[in-house]
């Protein structure tokens, strides 16, 4: 059944004679449209039809020899019909219709999409101070106006828009992108290693390498010193830019226990209502909505509200508190999911330009627990660039040849 046929109204037609099968060609001759005929039955037969038809069902079963008479109206206007003298009711309908109307003009619920480092709440307070807030007449919206203040207010946004379906405030934001930073070769720097390794690669793009490979290093040590030799022999500073690749070697180890406590409910349950008008909340329990020791807690709503539609600042919330016990069980998996987490945890560490070469893992229970360990071999990159200090253009200078004038 579609809306346009409810709405619209269709009624049930019975026709009784010798031949009432000769009503549903009069009818198909007529250009009416008619569905649900039965098969004649004692003479008889209903058949369905619309409701701007009903007023020829008698006329024309009599010129086909039979007789036609509505047993049975359906759809609005059916039952408009059956409620016409119920006055309060007819009052009620008007009135939902009414506020439905009025209360689609105001924004009941804001949804925020889009935004992946920005925090929501940055966001809606934003909103807020552009006006778009719930209970806000939304038709005095300016979207121009709207973009232009919140992107003064964060300015890590690039783009915005504010979307109105009903009551329901639907705002999709865009952030700005990070730019590659620009490398200024006039600041003078080296690059040092952050952990120790053996060397297996140097690329020296500017300044001068002041290890090779396969050499250890340790944890601060000079990789690629922050001076070069110029084409007159000259030594000056400068900023190094290079890259040192080298092999690092790691122990992690991860414990859980072997045992963890299930909870089982117990089939006590409890219910509580609460009423939501806008931001006015109505409890209809006594006492605290904290959860109890020993109790789950499910929190549903059910909205007065129909997507794309209408949406009204009325919720109901049904809050359920399930009682469980507890009892201990073994983990199943539980090595293999320690091994998983170590190699995540590694695979940070190693860092996207990394590879782990080699790994092994061992395991051993004690007290209750289990202890993982992965030890592995790395390729990644170990240098970090630093700022060059005064004891480091010191030595540069020193490594500069003085003519005998200076001497």
């Amino acid at each position: 059944m579609s809306w346009a046929r409810y709405i619209t109204g269709w009624v049930t037609a019975e026709i009784s004679g010798a031949e009432p099968e000769r009503m549903l060609r009069a009818l198909a001759e007529r250009g009416i449209t008619f569905w649900g005929a039965t098969p004649p039955r004692d003479y008889r037969l209903t058949v369905q039809v619309p409701l701007s038809a009903a007023k020829l069902i008698r006329p024309l079963a009599a010129a086909n020899g039979c007789e036609g008479a509505i047993t049975a109206r359906h759809g609005l206007p059916a039952a408009f019909w059956k409620v016409r003298r119920r006055y309060m009711l007819l009052a009620c309908v008007g009135l939902i219709g009414a506020l439905l109307y009025v209360g689609s003009a105001f924004v009941w619920e804001i949804s925020v999409t889009g935004n992946e480092t920005v925090p929501e709440g940055v966001i809606r307070q934003a909103l807020q101070a552009c006006g778009v807030d719930i209970g806000a007449y939304w038709p005095a919206f300016s979207q121009d106006q709207i973009r232009n203040s919140v992107l003064l207010r964060v300015p890590q946004l690039r783009w915005m828009t504010v979307t109105m379906r009903g009551s329901h405030a639907k705002v999709v934001v865009r952030e700005k992108r990070e730019h590659l930073p620009v490398i200024d070769r006039k600041e003078l720097t080296k690059i040092v290693a952050v952990k120790a390794g053996l060397v297996e690669k140097v690329e020296a793009l500017h300044g001068t390498a002041e290890t090779e490979e396969n050499r250890a290093v340790l944890p601060g040590e000079t990789l690629i010193g922050g001076y070069m030799t110029g084409r007159s022999g000259v030594i000056g500073p400068a900023r190094a830019i290079g890259s040192v690749t080298a092999r690092t070697w790691y122990e992690l180890t991860a414990k859980s226990p072997t045992e963890a406590h299930v909870k089982t409910p117990d089939g006590e349950k409890t219910a509580r209502w609460a009423l939501i008008l806008g931001k006015t909340r109505i409890n209809f329990y006594k006492g605290s909505s904290i959860c109890p020791a020993g109790c789950d807690k499910i929190i549903e709503e059910y909205a007065l509200q129909s997507d794309g539609l209408f949406t009204l600042p009325v919720k109901l919330e049904k809050t359920v508190y399930t009682a469980y016990e507890t009892r201990p069980e073994p983990v199943a998996g539980l090595r293999e999911e320690l091994e998983h987490r170590l190699m995540e945890r590694l695979e940070r560490i190693v860092g996207e330009d990394g590879r782990i070469v080699s790994s092994v893992y061992s395991a051993s229970e004690k007290d209750g627990a289990m202890y993982v360990t992965l030890r592995a071999e790395c390729l990644e990159q170990i240098g970090r660039e630093e700022p060059l200090t005064a004891r480091d253009l010191a030595e540069i200078e020193a490594k500069i040849p003085k003519t005998e004038e200076q001497e």
